[in-house]
């Protein structure tokens, strides 16, 4: 396919999924057409903590340095009670992972980030354009878009649907976000504030009148999110001195609110669909799964489905991959997305827990955690436990050993370059010339002593042999690499890719 061909995928919202998505399109060597409802970008930020496993996917897109540079830090996070008392404290660093930290900016800044890497690919975001409707046709998928005055019509093999909580994309495949909305009403803002606070930490304290979380953005400004009472049930929005007056008497303290930007009603929610595609359509974002913003998780799990759908479907489309490889995203992100809304209604619930203990007059506590109990809770808050071990496309030959498993992320995926698939290889493996020879244009072949990456952390202390994915997931791992489990290894990829299909084929190659 090359850049000369009509676009033959349409994603629907140019949101942080849409345009990631885009981003990552290109890069496996498609160049879809997007298009935005909106008239122009919004100056909004909404979600802005991107967690150490979605910085890792930034890395691997070669977009990690303008985020690092736009954004601050987020190394801990504290949990306080009335009067600040210390409930508890977590510092991210000792996450075991590439990056230690949260990346936290607005997320208009965000979008600006990817839209300015779009436009240097030569992809421009249709503004003022939004689709009407989406029916199923003979040749793939018809769509009515309106621009102004101006309609059109056009077909495509496929859309993905990135559009927020309003998609028409799902709407046309008749699914709904099924599940519930919590209790109560909320405040978010964008604003400065006089409290001291560490650097690099977010805060959350809790009162017997609900809770204020304060995370860090750049330029000294805060994303404040706040209960509003239950009382309050107009449409105005508060000014600086009314929110401040709020986050004080959920506090105990003087927040001092002050240069609001940016301040926005908003209810949680904790919903997804049951099919996030039907094998032309597919649901991305908030299109697909609300979650409470508590757990910092619904931005990044966008950002995980745009990854994880734009390699596949690249590869389909380059002829290099059976069409049934698609299957695979619903079930791994379906597996993915569920697992963020458990954890965010964990973290939730927990929150709402201590404050109805400062409610009854009792004083908010957690309960100590072992050493490997509080490095899983940590890895779950973070989103570096996410796993598609269950699908398909994840495998195992040999002996089941320690470290991450098939389907989880590679521990040194940010240190592999390039939109193929990686094999790792640790010490001596035999077969490596059939690899090459059958898989050469679609698998690099590493020296783990190149990544560098420990033998004994990524689950072949012995020596063996790990497949990596485009998105930087284990798909098969050999313990150790010997002629069966490297003809298991072989059949593996048989299951999905197709052999000697060469980039060049389609004129587009995939790019580094």
């Amino acid at each position: 396919m090359s850049d000369l061909d009509p676009p033959v995928v349409l994603i629907v919202g140019a949101g942080p999924a849409g345009l990631f998505a885009a981003c990552e399109l290109v890069r496996h060597g498609v160049k879809p057409r997007i298009v935005e409802r909106r008239l122009g970008p919004h100056h909004e930020a909404r979600g802005t903590a991107l967690q150490p496993a979605v910085l890792a996917s930034l890395e691997r897109a070669g977009l990690i340095e303008p985020f690092l540079s736009a954004g601050v830090r987020i190394r801990h996070i504290q949990l306080l009670g009335p009067g600040l008392r210390e409930i508890a404290s977590d510092d991210f660093a000792e996450a075991g992972c590439a990056y230690g930290f949260q990346c936290s900016l607005p997320q208009w800044r965000t979008e600006t980030i990817l839209r300015e890497r779009l436009q240097s690919l030569g992809v421009e975001i249709e503004f003022g354009t939004e689709v009407k409707s989406i029916e199923d046709h003979p040749d793939g998928m018809r769509l009515t878009l309106e621009t102004g005055a101006r309609n059109e019509t056009v077909t495509m093999a496929y859309v993905l649907g990135a559009g927020g909580g309003h998609s028409v994309t799902r709407h046309s495949m008749q699914e709904h976000l099924a599940g519930e909305t919590y209790d109560g009403r909320y405040w978010v803002a964008d604003a400065k504030v006089r409290l001291s606070c560490p650097p690099q930490c977010g805060r959350l304290i809790i009162g017997p009148t609900g809770f204020v979380l304060l995370s860090p953005l750049p330029d000294d400004r805060w994303l404040i999110f706040v209960n509003r009472d239950e009382a309050d049930t107009g449409h105005t929005l508060p000014t600086a001195a009314e929110l401040g007056a709020l986050l004080d008497a959920r506090t105990g303290v003087e927040v001092g609110v002050a240069d609001l930007h940016w301040v926005s009603a908003f209810k949680m929610h904790k919903r997804v669909v049951e099919r996030l595609s039907d094998g032309r359509r597919f649901l991305l974002g908030d299109a697909a799964h609300l979650s409470s913003p508590l757990g910092g998780e619904g931005l990044n799990a966008a950002l995980m489905d745009a990854a994880d759908i734009a390699w596949k479907l690249s590869l389909v489309l380059r002829g290099a991959a059976r069409p049934s490889l698609l299957d695979s995203y619903a079930i791994e992100r379906g597996l993915a997305d569920r697992h963020v809304l458990a954890v965010s209604d964990e973290v939730h619930d927990l929150v709402m827990r201590l404050v109805a203990t400062c409610d009854a007059g009792g004083v908010p506590s957690m309960p100590e955690a072992g050493p490997t109990d509080a490095m899983a809770s940590r890895r779950k808050r973070l989103m570096l436990d996410v796993s598609y071990a269950g699908s398909t496309l994840v495998g195992q030959a040999g002996a089941v050993g320690a470290g991450p498993s098939p389907g989880e992320r590679f521990p040194a995926c940010h240190r592999l370059r390039g939109a193929r698939h990686h094999l790792i290889v640790f010490g001596e493996a035999p077969r490596l010339d059939h690899v090459r020879a059958r898989w050469g244009q679609l698998v690099s072949i590493v020296d783990a002593s190149s990544v560098p990456c420990d033998a004994a952390e990524a689950g072949v202390p012995d020596g063996g042999a790990i497949l990596v994915r485009p998105d930087g997931f284990i798909g098969f791992r050999a313990v150790p690499a010997d002629e069966a489990t490297m003809t298991a290894l072989d059949a593996h990829l048989a299951t999905y890719l197709v052999p000697d299909v060469r980039g060049t084929a389609s004129g587009h190659e995939p790019r580094s």
